[in-house]
């Protein structure tokens, strides 16, 4: 996918790695919501749907495992990292739509050709 190395590099920046199941799941939802930002509209009903179907789990799971990456980089990531893919000080922990709508968003700006 066009956009997903340049996200697998953020996520690890901000202080993720592979080693998390969520890793991939967010890579690859970054992409899908760039490619088309409607699967954020409803996002349990969206983006979780395609990506359990990618990767053959459950939309329970993709939830959680997004909802793990998140907190990580929220309690131990590099804040200052986040805030600038933000582009604001955010004040309290991010929602898994919210942060991939940011991620998608930073990416596209900062890695166009």
């Amino acid at each position: 996918m066009k956009y997903e190395r340049e996200t697998c590099n953020l996520l690890r920046r901000l202080g993720v790695n592979n080693s998390y199941k969520g890793f991939r799941y967010t890579a690859y939802g970054v992409g899908r919501a760039i490619h088309d930002p409607e699967l954020l509209t409803y996002i349990s009903k969206g983006l979780y749907v395609d990506i359990a179907s990618r990767f053959q789990t459950s939309i329970g799971c993709v939830e959680r495992d997004i909802r793990t990456i998140v907190k990580t980089i929220w309690e131990h990531g590099d804040k200052m990292l986040l805030y600038e893919v933000f582009g604001f000080e955010t004040e309290q922990k991010p929602r898994n739509g919210a942060f991939i709508d940011a991620v998608a968003h930073y990416v596209v700006e900062h890695y166009y050709d």
